[in-house]
């Protein structure tokens, strides 16, 4: 099975959408909850767009003939408006309301009248375009955004321009997706703490790992906008499904990782199959172990113990349900720099790569973990198809599919 048609087949184990009340200052990188409409108009008044004089079509005409104008009030911005007398003038500010009656402000650039200080008795204005477009420097009721107007749409992310124009619509508090919580438990008698170092290392822990995957996976959940929810648990069934069932009042999904393949210590696969979960292998490199199911109502995934494994695979299959879309509509396309590519003879396969001055993407030569550490996306590499040469490259210059990690 190729990953797109996995990432499809376990669709519906994406968590649930729970909503919450957040504040709008803290709504950066949250998702809406649902249609955010603008309460009002903005502006929700006919506002200068200069520094000038609001004028009206009697004003205008005498202006042109040379004559000053009388100036009768003078608006700064966040004061109320001033009534505007027929063949007169008021100063406004940037911001600030315009006159009922005022067909034109004219930026005081183009008049005699200082730049700061108190408004002028009286304006002359020195030149205006031969046709005054309507409301010059006007800007109208609901220029922005009308009262009603959709500005949010339900999952939408919000960014720190999002979070800008709900405040300027007054709005302080908004309904946005409660971030998923996801646990993450990583298998295996040879996983150690960073803290098990040094003289008191027994002699079985000189034989144990670090655990990467579960500090690496937890940054990856954090990424996505979710919270992880971290454990660990050895080769003893009796301790998985303690562990699990503790996560089952906690989580909205559980990735597990190790304990998959076909050994004689694969504890995951040994408790959960076949009553909870399936396992599978996909036609992919690195990740080919893989699987699925639910412990009661908790969604799982399974991932295998390889760090790169694991990391790939979150990445296309659990980053693909926190993102709510499945791998066939995440893969981006980009072009293929540096030297070409050879496929697997019948597996998708996945490789780093950085993204080149010019905005290619250059592949690392190994799928290591310490090559996704400095990678911008994962490469996607088609299965080859075999001939009596080998299958063939996958050409520099070319498009391949790639996804941002």
């Amino acid at each position: 099975m190729d990953p797109e048609d996995y990432s499809e087949l376990i669709a519906e184990l994406a968590p649930n959408r729970h909503t919450e009340t957040t504040s709008v200052r803290g709504a950066v990188g949250r998702t809406t909850a649902m249609d955010i409409r603008a309460p009002r108009s903005v502006p929700d008044f006919a506002a200068s767009a200069m520094d000038g004089f609001a004028l009206d079509g009697e004003a205008l005409s005498s202006a042109r003939d040379g004559n000053a104008i009388r100036i009768v009030g003078d608006t700064p911005a966040g004061h109320s408006a001033v009534a505007l007398q027929t063949g007169c003038a008021v100063r406004v500010m940037t911001g600030a309301p315009v006159p009922s009656g005022a067909e034109a402000v004219v930026p005081v650039e183009l008049t005699d009248a200082q730049q700061t200080g108190p408004a002028p008795e009286a304006v002359r204005i020195d030149s205006l375009p031969e046709s005054v477009p309507p409301e010059w420097n006007i800007r109208a009721i609901g220029e922005d955004m009308n009262r009603g107007d959709i500005i949010l749409t339900a999952g939408e992310r919000i960014t720190s321009a999002g979070v800008g124009v709900l405040a300027m619509l007054g709005i302080t508090e908004i309904d946005v997706v409660r971030r998923p919580r996801i646990g993450l438990v990583v298998t295996g008698d040879e996983i150690q703490g960073t803290d098990q170092t040094g003289e008191s290392r027994t002699e079985a822990a000189a034989a144990a790992i670090f655990n990467s995957n579960l500090p690496m996976l937890a940054a990856a959940v954090r990424g996505f906008g979710a919270e992880p929810i971290e454990a660990t648990c050895s080769d003893d069934g009796d301790e998985l499904r303690g562990v699990l069932t503790t996560m089952s009042t906690e989580a909205d999904l559980v990735v597990t990782t190790g304990g998959i393949s076909a050994g004689a210590f694969e504890v995951v696969r040994q408790v959960l199959e076949p009553d909870y979960s399936t396992f599978r292998r996909l036609a992919m490199r690195p990740g080919s172990p893989q699987g699925f199911g639910r412990f009661g109502t908790l969604p799982l995934i399974h991932l295998p113990g390889t760090p790169q494994g694991a990391f790939v695979a979150f990445h296309l299959f659990v980053g693909s349900l926190l993102a709510g879309k499945s791998l066939r509509q995440r893969w981006r396309k980009g072009i293929l720099a540096g030297t070409d590519l050879r496929p697997h003879g019948n597996a998708v396969t996945f490789r780093p790569g950085t993204f080149t001055e010019s905005g290619e993407i250059l592949p690392a030569d190994q799928a290591r973990l310490p090559n996704f550490a400095t990678a911008d996306v994962i490469i996607r590499i088609p299965a080859g198809t075999d001939t009596p040469h080998g299958s063939a490259d996958l050409c520099a210059a070319t498009a391949v599919d790639y996804l941002e990690c």
